[in-house]
């Protein structure tokens, strides 16, 4: 059921109106019908799935509550530890990685082994590293003895579910016990959600037609000429801001209808002046789990630089894996990690030169263009179904080929100006809803980025009008309904 379909459109009102109904039942009543809203919500997708879902909740619940009992030796915790590890990455390497590492062990060492074909159930990565996290800390002492109720509602609450953010336990759990949303929750969660909408159907989807054109005439071998490879990398580096920025927007929207604040996960990336801070700000949830679960126990900044850039590399470079089967995947990680490695060298390196005044503003914008460059030329290869359209697509930026999928007109000229102008120099979602103006953490820092406490929006008759005009056109526009990108992941 994607967020931006009439489908869900009637089940979020549901949900919400059911919510607002048991608001003064026990908060039992309220969390077991966000539960059998959830479990609805999943099984409109596919009903045997749920099964997974559940089956996956027991286990990690089971044991996490035997570990958080803290009662058996140190070792027999960590024992059931790593048989929690390894069920849960086993899950995801069955049903996501089973045909690349299958297939390419086919290609090198001519196996011949037979090529499984499991359908990858909906949102598996994500429930499934947000139960990793339980566990670890459950281990660490930072589990609270939940109740099944809590932990499985944790698990399957709907606004977070298929495409994030990564929600922590101890983030979530508390705000199940004190459910009480407010007409001021409500009136900007449903402004939210439909700022995300428009991003959605206005700008994301109707950016992807001309993006999947020319990259998929590049899939054919057709050599691409600039033109086609310039406007097929910068417009499928919009759609997917603007697409992943509507999900963001969506979900967190629909969670404040029901009075539960989601961490942020996107704020602006495309303003970063440096891959570090870009890491700071796009996919905000993913980049704490990788942080506190991989780079940290890798070692993190501890054993020197060398190996420290070695971490940052293999994180990244896992969690462009964790995207999708694919060898493209791991190529635009890597690449995200030999770039936060070079960025944090030359910080190391120039941490005690000092700019004048009239040099930091032209350094700035040169560094947030710099930062824009080396991100929009790492989606080539996240786009590319295989390497070799990714590489064709490259080569067209270079003047490689003559193909005129599209050709560069004053629409085109006028589209891009407008895009750009949108990113860098309108306040995002985040500051328009919220009081939010963080000191925003390095991706590698102590703690999640998440919601102010009051709203910064205020409902007025001309917010109502605006807001419900763009609400209109983005619903006329879902003709043209695309499914979110982080979807497949």
């Amino acid at each position: 059921m994607p967020f931006n379909s009439y489908p869900y459109f009637v089940f979020l009102a549901v949900a919400v109106l059911g919510f607002r109904l048991l608001e003064k039942t026990a908060p039992t009543g309220r969390r077991a019908f966000l539960l059998a809203a959830s479990y609805a919500f999943y099984a409109w997708w596919r009903a045997d799935f749920l099964l997974l879902v559940c089956g996956s909740t027991l286990v990690n619940y089971a044991i996490g509550h035997q570990i958080e009992q803290r009662c058996a030796r140190r070792q027999d915790r960590r024992a059931l530890l790593i048989a929690g590890l390894v069920f849960n990455l086993g899950l995801i390497a069955l049903f996501k990685y089973d045909t690349l590492f299958v297939g390419t062990a086919d290609r090198l060492l001519g196996l011949g082994l037979p090529i499984p074909h499991f359908f990858l159930p909906l949102a598996i990565s994500f429930f499934t590293f947000e139960q990793i996290s339980y566990l670890v800390d459950a281990d660490a002492g930072k589990a609270h003895n939940y109740s099944f109720l809590d932990y499985a509602l944790f698990v399957a609450y709907f606004p977070h579910l298929i495409a994030g953010p990564i929600v922590r336990h101890n983030d979530l759990i508390p705000q199940f016990r004190q459910l009480r949303g407010t007409n001021d929750d409500l009136a900007t969660g449903i402004t939210l959600f439909t700022v995300g909408l428009a991003k959605k159907s206005l700008i994301a989807d109707n950016l992807a037609p001309f993006a999947d054109a020319i990259f998929n005439t590049a899939a054919r071998g057709t050599h691409l000429g600039p033109t086609d490879s310039w406007l097929g990398t910068l417009f499928f580096a919009f759609q997917i801001y603007f697409d992943f920025s509507a999900y963001s927007d969506m979900a967190l929207g629909s969670s404040a209808m029901l009075g539960i604040r989601l961490p942020v996960n996107f704020h602006s990336p495309y303003k970063s002046a440096s891959i570090i801070e870009f890491w700071r700000r796009w996919h905000i949830s993913l980049s704490a789990f990788l942080r506190d679960y991989l780079y940290v126990p890798l070692g993190g900044n501890r054993r020197g630089k060398a190996r420290r850039y070695l971490n940052l590399f293999i994180t990244m470079l896992l969690g462009g894996l964790w995207h999708g089967a694919n060898w493209t995947f791991m190529l635009w990680g890597g690449l995200h990690g030999f770039y936060l490695a070079v960025n944090h060298a030359f910080r190391h390196a120039t941490r005690n030169m000092t700019l004048p005044p009239a040099a930091r503003i032209p350094l700035h914008i040169a560094s947030v263009a710099l930062t824009f460059a080396a991100t929009t030329l790492a989606w080539i290869v996240f786009r590319a179904p295989d390497l070799g359209t990714a590489g064709n697509v490259a080569a067209g930026l270079l003047g490689g080929g003559h193909s005129a999928v599209v050709s560069f007109s004053p629409l085109a000229a006028a589209t891009l100006l407008l895009l750009f102008a949108v990113v860098w120099l309108m306040p995002n979602s985040m500051e328009l809803m919220w009081s939010y103006r963080p000191a925003l953490p390095s991706p590698y820092a102590d703690q999640p980025v998440t919601a102010a406490k009051r709203w910064a929006w205020q409902p007025t008759p001309f917010n109502a009008a605006a807001y419900g005009l763009l609400c209109i056109m983005a619903v006329l526009a879902l003709s043209n309904l695309k499914p979110f990108i982080y979807f497949q992941f």
